[in-house]
């Protein structure tokens, strides 16, 4: 928040003073200032959820349990500029609310330095420490995704997907959409480092961008009214990841719930194949992108069934 009238009264009359001048504000004093001030935050709208020591037990309970600071929960990393960011905007799929209209960045950024003091000796990650490694399950990475290219925004809100088979898929998530499909290693955790806030940097070579790495939502009612894919939760139990999603109308009623994974083909020439199971609570369309091959008509009617959108790969392993 700025106070223009009141920062410019001391500053016209500084130089007019006779008092000795004052020593600067060392960095401590200002750490501290904002620790007293973050303080005050957290307890008027965070301790409700995630407690007062930052334990996970507040008063408020969910059916996702809240981060647990002291054991090292952070979402999307644990630099002050990495909290500060999930502050302002939330975990879409989760009750972790956007405060970007709340309060301002002064404020987000003092009660992120309080939330990051729970887990004073949390070391920040090393060099080597970076990269996330896809082995025998599958591996999920969420955090702010970047630009697949120069003519396309970057995502806040990100998770890729890496699977055995050396392939990895990118979602955003605040509407949840496959952007692309790629091939090789994972994901570097760029954002652990000092730089917190910064986006992933994924390692694997493009193979699919589905419609040029913006695509449209897939999902309308039969009347054609825009479904918003809401983010449900992601699991790597199974040999293929899954994520899952509600399909929600303009007045909020769930029109659908979506589970989706995203396989190889094996044969003569590789295929990927993005399988969603879906549960309808009333008919809706399904809108393919362009160059894809679908499974059935478009129309899902009422009940459970399995749809299937085909993409055929380019390209191959750069890295």
């Amino acid at each position: 928040m700025k106070y223009p009238l009141i920062l410019c009264i001391p500053l016209a009359l500084a130089n007019c003073s006779t008092e000795p001048e004052k020593e600067p504000v060392t960095q401590s004093m200002e750490s501290a200032s904002a620790m007293q001030g973050g303080e005050e935050i957290y307890m008027l709208y965070c301790a409700q959820c995630h407690g007062a020591t930052g334990d996970g037990n507040g008063v408020l309970k969910h059916d996702r349990p809240a981060r647990s600071f002291i054991d090292g929960g952070y979402s999307f990393g644990n630099t002050v500029h990495a909290i500060a960011k999930t502050t302002a905007f939330g975990i879409p799929g989760t009750p972790m609310p956007p405060f970007v209209d709340m309060l301002s960045a002064e404020q987000m950024e003092s009660v992120a330095t309080y939330i990051r003091n729970f887990a004073p000796t949390l070391a920040e990650a090393r060099e080597d420490e970076k990269e996330m490694v896809v082995t025998d399950s599958p591996l999920v990475a969420r955090g702010m995704l970047p630009a697949i290219n120069p003519t396309l925004k970057l995502h806040p809100r990100g998770i890729v997907i890496g699977n055995p088979d050396r392939f990895s898929y990118e979602y955003r998530v605040d509407d949840v959409r496959l952007l692309s499909v790629r091939q090789g290693r994972f994901v570097l955790r760029a954002d652990w480092g000092e730089r917190g806030g910064a986006p992933l940097e994924l390692l694997g070579g493009v193979v699919v961008l589905v419609d040029n790495g913006d695509p449209d939502g897939l999902f309308t009612t039969k009347d054609g009214e825009a479904l918003h894919a809401k983010l449900k939760s992601t699991n790597t139990m199974h040999d293929y990841g899954e994520i899952s999603y509600n399909l929600v109308a303009q007045d909020g009623r769930v029109v659908a719930q979506v589970m989706e994974t995203c396989r190889t083909t094996t044969g003569t020439r590789t295929l990927i194949e993005q399988v969603f199971d879906i549960q309808a609570n009333e008919s809706i369309l399904i809108h393919p992108p362009s160059n894809t091959d679908v499974s059935n008509a478009p129309l899902v009617p009422v009940g459970n069934h399995s749809f299937i959108i085909t993409h055929a790969i380019y390209g191959g392993d750069s890295k």
